[in-house]
């Protein structure tokens, strides 16, 4: 008969669990309180917007866009000779069923302006300015990509092939619009929709795609430059897409730089935590602008694995 020593496991049992303790931890209420944030991207050609909201402290419960909205600001967009007042408005999301709030204002941005922002909000005044004097760049191709990596790991999507334009520093970003329906998923949240995005009954609703990453042209100006787009929204085959690029000013592209990079912070234990710095003195966020350049038609070549 044979005996087995289990003493060496009894004691690595009770090691384990003399280790063990019930720690209460208080989770801190921020002491900066709520803080406004900013998203004001001037598109040319387009009518002026902006997004405003109040931060959430990290450990505060989740909140929809109509909760956090920042009501009752004053928000003014001006060239210089003319001032446009935004007003509240809204669209309803048909993805996620609710509704998206901003200002809206009706004032049509050009090219080759300096637009000045200025908002009041709660006693407090915020500035900024942008410059929409980027260049417009030509997309000379979009394929389909079964298969490329980045540090999130392995993707499909898309490739789009654009020619830098020279002699200047310039920050390209994705768009792709189309029609979609609720069987599809979002990347970022996939079956966390599930059962609950039916509001739409079955109808195709428009939806605009921005891309996570802003490509510079950081030592290859006047040089092709490839593109390697995970998209956000599933497809099937012969989808029908438009793409176009975004050519933005140089502080828009930092601050979305920024973004994805805490992104990746989150998602990676081995990538250093990034601060977002923001670009407005006094608030968080951003306001900038794009010059988008002619869309292509992309039609998906397969189903989708």
């Amino acid at each position: 008969m044979k005996y087995i020593n289990i003493f060496p496991v009894l004691f690595c049992i009770a090691l384990i669990f003399s280790c063990q303790k019930n720690v209460t931890i208080d989770i801190p209420v921020s002491e900066q309180g709520e803080q406004l944030f900013i998203e004001g991207i001037l598109f040319v050609g387009k009518k002026s917007q902006v997004y405003l909201s109040e931060t959430k402290a990290f450990f505060d419960t989740d909140a929809i866009p109509q909760e956090v909205f920042a009501r009752g600001a004053t928000v003014r967009i001006s060239d210089g000779n003319l001032t446009d007042e935004l007003r509240p408005d809204s669209v309803f999301d048909k993805f996620r069923c609710r509704y998206k709030m901003f200002y809206q204002g009706d004032m049509v941005i050009e090219k080759d302006k300096t637009y000045n922002l200025e908002i009041i909000y709660k006693g407090e005044t915020y500035r900024a300015t942008t410059n929409t004097n980027q260049s417009k760049v030509e997309i000379q191709e979009v394929t389909y990509a079964p298969l490329f990596f980045d540090i999130y790991g392995d993707h499909e999507g898309v490739k789009v092939d654009i020619i830098d334009v020279p002699g200047e520093e310039n920050f390209y970003r994705f768009q792709m619009n189309r029609w979609i329906d609720t069987s599809r998923y979002h990347a970022s949240v996939l079956d966390v929709l599930e059962g609950l995005n039916d509001c739409t009954q079955g109808e195709k609703f428009y939806v605009e795609d921005f891309g996570r990453v802003v490509f510079p042209d950081a030592g290859g100006d006047g040089n092709p430059i490839e593109m390697y787009v995970e998209v956000s929204y599933e497809y099937l085959k012969d989808d029908s897409t438009y793409v176009m690029i975004h050519s933005m000013d140089k502080e828009s592209a930092e601050f979305y730089k920024d973004l994805d990079d805490q992104l990746q912070s989150i998602f990676n234990p081995f990538v250093e935590p990034v601060l977002v710095e923001s670009k407005i003195e006094g608030a968080m966020g951003i306001f900038g602008s794009v010059v988008l350049s002619d869309s292509i038609l992309f039609v998906y070549p397969q189903d989708e694995d």
